[in-house]
């Protein structure tokens, strides 16, 4: 028999949004070594860094998409009366 199992929803709510989060650090960090790369004049590594950026920002959106379907989950099961994923 085939059993089904959740995962521990405790541990996804947590960590998601500390994704996110941490995520939005890494994204700051690297507009600050854009521009210091560009303060040394280093164009081609702060163009590197800028595709590096976008990638990040995409990976926040994501992220948030993530946290915003767990929230709405959440919501749902709450107004529902069970915490089952």
């Amino acid at each position: 028999m085939h059993e089904h199992r959740h995962g521990n929803p405790d541990k996804l709510e947590a960590g998601l949004p500390y994704l996110l989060k941490h995520n939005r650090e890494h994204v700051e960090d690297i507009r600050r070594w854009i521009h210091r790369a560009q303060e040394a004049g280093r164009w081609k590594i702060a163009d590197d860094l800028q595709k590096v950026l976008n990638l990040s920002e995409q990976i926040s959106k994501h992220l948030e998409n993530s946290v915003g379907k767990l929230e709405s989950g959440l919501e749902k099961r709450r107004a529902r009366g069970t915490e089952e994923l």
